[in-house]
């Protein structure tokens, strides 16, 4: 249904007669739950203050409502903005693991008692028993994306 002429290229189909049945195409395929789909505008962010025990306030996108939409597997999976001085507090997975994507920005990550730098691309992993916490470091705002998976 999605070629290359469709709402990929063309500008104008946005107001074409195949705008409206790709459109229909996806709302249809997320009532039956076989796609989800959102659009960024459409989440919106929640304040969490000292998340975790962290300093300032942390703000949450949820990407999936869990566990339903991660199938049962996980209990998060969110974007998280943080400013400047702003942190997630030490805190430790019992039985599930966490990954973080870092997006943009910088971040002092500490896990298990060792600090690692982290920016834009770089990955961590904290596998159950492990104890992290992780804070914005720089000018720029920290956004990373989060997901809990059960272990």
């Amino acid at each position: 249904m999605f070629k290359k002429d469709g709402l990929n290229g063309d500008k104008t189909l946005e107001n074409s007669e195949k705008a409206v049945e790709e459109k229909n195409y996806i709302l249809e395929r997320m009532v039956k739950g076989r796609m989800l789909y959102r659009k960024k505008k459409d989440m919106i962010p929640v304040p969490i203050e000292h998340c975790m025990g962290g300093e300032g306030t942390v703000m949450m996108e949820k990407l999936l409502e869990a566990p339903g939409e991660m199938q049962g597997k996980g209990r998060a999976y969110v974007r998280h903005t943080l400013n400047p001085g702003v942190s997630i507090g030490k805190h430790q997975h019992e039985h599930e693991m966490e990954s973080m994507v870092i997006l943009s920005g910088k971040a002092r990550h500490e896990i298990n008692g060792i600090v690692q730098q982290l920016e834009q691309g770089d990955i961590i992993v904290a596998e159950p028993g492990d104890i992290h916490g992780i804070a914005c470091e720089g000018n720029e705002p920290l956004i990373l994306i989060a997901q809990v998976l059960y272990a």
